[in-house]
């Protein structure tokens, strides 16, 4: 069975965000289960058994970089951090749940769902103050999309029926409403 495909939610120049409003498994992971020889299988199956799916699996994707291993490995470490660090700035830990602080207005739904964020080459030449503002962007965009698959998920509020409006009565031309009265 293949596997649900993840919606571009934002693409700015540094990073693609992509999201699924279900928790589903890496593209590599079900390649093991697809296996059913694979001595990784059970461990797999195991770990996305026992995985929460109401928190957000999110994974940072640098692999398509044609650049060496270790620089490829300081954009996802830089990437993994402004995210952990926007989520957190908007009420969430690094999980999607809502952060209980006293004295804030903290979200009260978590987020959910999978998200990739794919880093582009550009955010290698990017300063730090320029990904996490462009990660706060993307963060921004998947709290507005996750909570509004969340109340469209929800029980839809039976609607009323129209209601007939009441004719009002037709003044021609010369007939217009006198707003001075006299009594």
């Amino acid at each position: 069975m293949p596997l649900p495909r993840l919606k571009t939610i934002k693409n700015t120049s540094q990073f693609v965000l992509r999201y699924f409003p279900r928790c589903i498994m890496t593209p590599i992971a079900a390649r093991y289960v697809a296996i059913d020889t694979h001595p990784l299988r059970p461990k797999i199956l195991h770990m996305y058994a026992n995985r929460d799916p109401n928190t957000l699996w999110w994974r940072v994707s640098v692999n398509h970089l044609p650049l060496k291993r270790v620089v490829r490995l300081w954009c996802a470490r830089r990437a993994r951090k402004a995210f952990r660090q926007a989520l957190e700035e908007r009420g969430f830990d690094h999980e999607g749940r809502p952060i209980k602080k006293e004295g804030s207005s903290s979200p009260t739904v978590g987020l959910k769902g999978t998200v990739e964020i794919i880093v582009n080459q550009r955010s290698i030449k990017e300063g730090l103050p320029a990904v996490q503002e462009e990660m706060a962007s993307l963060v921004d965009s998947l709290v507005q999309v996750a909570q509004g698959q969340d109340s469209q998920n929800k029980a839809p509020t039976p609607k009323k029926a129209p209601e007939k409006q009441k004719s009002k009565p037709k003044r021609g031309p010369g007939q217009e409403k006198s707003k001075s009265s006299s009594h």
